[in-house]
């Protein structure tokens, strides 16, 4: 009934609710924003939108996002992105919608891509080990954004839903090399843009991971939990604020045999088993999930 009831309305609602890009912002907010702003139109957007090739415009709009200050950096970045994702809104069916969400994944690959540029400049000897660890966890994308797409994998929507997932994973990779440029910049003023809970947390490699994504109703999240490649639990959960503001997740699984918490604290995400019929996991277990991807 959860999943019958989405798809009735996410076609003309997509991702409206989707994980924000700052804390308790939604896309729609975001996109809002960015439409304010001197990028908020593409240039030469014809009626189709999703006959156009961004490609050019995109890496023309990046290498002029491009600033000394890092945290400014991906700000720039988040907007050239809520610009592009402005399109997907402005296509008039599912296929055109599916074919104009490529657009995302290119702004975050391709800014990740000229962070890379410049740690090879500032840092020549690191660059090897960081290049190879990022080549290695590029041919894990398509694994990862499939189980985090997975609840879709049956829907029309399916490829906006995957594109959007894989986007905001290099996304997250973006974050991380602009991290390790400010240290070899020496840049003590740099932070990261707030992101909220959702992504892919654990070993890309070893199979064993958290997910969490946006679920179907408004404050809502989808979850997988994969432990040792051996036991999985499919669920849902909903955001409860502990006194102190602490935000924890209260997780169900889907037949109501396990319940617990999900605390999240970045880079790392832990699964705390309160109730369980000790199929899967026993009572008072905790299980982290370190690095998110």
């Amino acid at each position: 009934m959860r999943k019958r009831l989405l798809l009735s309305i996410i076609t003309a609602m997509l991702l409206l609710n989707a994980c924000s890009f700052n804390n308790n912002i939604s896309l729609e907010e975001s996109s809002l924003d960015a439409s304010s702003t001197e990028t908020s139109a593409p240039e030469n957007v014809s009626e189709d939108y999703s006959s156009n090739d961004y490609s050019s415009q995109i890496k023309a709009e990046i290498d002029t996002a491009i600033t000394d200050s890092l945290s400014d950096e991906l700000k720039n970045i988040d907007e050239i992105y809520n610009k592009y994702y402005e399109i997907d809104q402005n296509t008039t069916d599912q296929t055109q919608m599916n074919e104009s969400s490529q657009w995302g994944t290119l702004v975050w690959k391709y800014e990740s891509e000229k962070l890379l540029e410049r740690i090879k400049e500032k840092s020549p000897t690191n660059y090897d080990d960081i290049l190879s660890e990022y080549e290695t966890w590029e041919k894990y994308i398509p694994s990862m954004v499939e189980k985090m797409s997975s609840f879709y994998e049956n829907e029309s929507i399916y490829s906006t839903i995957y594109s959007y997932n894989e986007a905001m994973r290099y996304r997250q990779k973006a974050f991380c090399l602009a991290s390790t440029l400010a240290d070899f910049m020496g840049d003590s003023n740099f932070t990261l843009p707030d992101s909220s809970m959702c992504g892919y947390y654990g070993d890309y490699i070893a199979n064993s991971y958290l997910i969490i994504t946006e679920g179907m109703e408004n404050g809502s999240y989808n979850i997988i939990i994969h432990i040792d490649n051996s036991k999985e639990l499919h669920g849902y959960a909903t955001l409860y604020k502990y006194p102190g503001d602490k935000d924890v997740l209260l997780f169900t699984s889907e037949d109501e045999s396990v319940k617990g918490t999900i605390d999240y604290f970045e880079p790392d995400a832990t699964f705390y088993v309160s109730e369980t019929d000790n199929a899967v996991v026993y009572p008072e277990e905790a299980f982290t999930f370190r690095f998110k991807y």
